[in-house]
């Protein structure tokens, strides 16, 4: 149903079991979103050299629109949606696999960091295979303010 608004999609089944009737609370459906975005960055860092640089969340943030319960059939996305010179944005969903109803929304920032010199810029070649796997260019944009 939203396969084609995520760069990568995945069918996940939600924590617990089916028919004990709790429904998930906010660090549940962030875990099963978190962890997709730790994938996007292993999927795109893939055949990349070594560097002393790791990408680190600065800030998510999200919306909880319906409800899920333990065991039921979701989907899960992630797609990169814009930078700054130091910073990408990512975009993150968990829906209902049968109907597309949004459970969670998500927005994480990402920052990479080297410990010897705290934040850095975005590497070039992190973005070229992020560009890549979106199929298109995302341009770098100056921070408001």
């Amino acid at each position: 149903m939203r396969e084609d608004e995520y760069t990568i999609v995945e069918d996940v089944v939600a924590p617990g079991e089916p028919g004990d009737n709790h429904h998930l609370v906010d660090y549940q459906t962030q875990e099963l979103v978190s962890r997709l975005w730790s994938k996007y960055l292993v999927v795109a860092r893939e055949g990349l050299g070594p560097s002393a640089a790791q990408p680190a969340l600065r800030r998510v943030s999200y919306t909880l629109d319906n409800e899920s319960f333990a065991g039921q059939k979701l989907q899960r996305g992630m797609k990169a949606v814009s930078r700054t010179r130091r910073t990408c944005t990512f975009s993150g969903g968990l829906w209902h696999i049968d109907d597309g109803r949004m459970v969670h929304a998500s927005e994480l920032v990402t920052v990479w960091v080297d410990p010897k010199k705290g934040a850095v810029e975005v590497p070039e070649d992190f973005w070229a295979a992020v560009e890549k796997l979106e199929g298109h260019a995302i341009p770098v944009t100056e921070r408001a303010g």
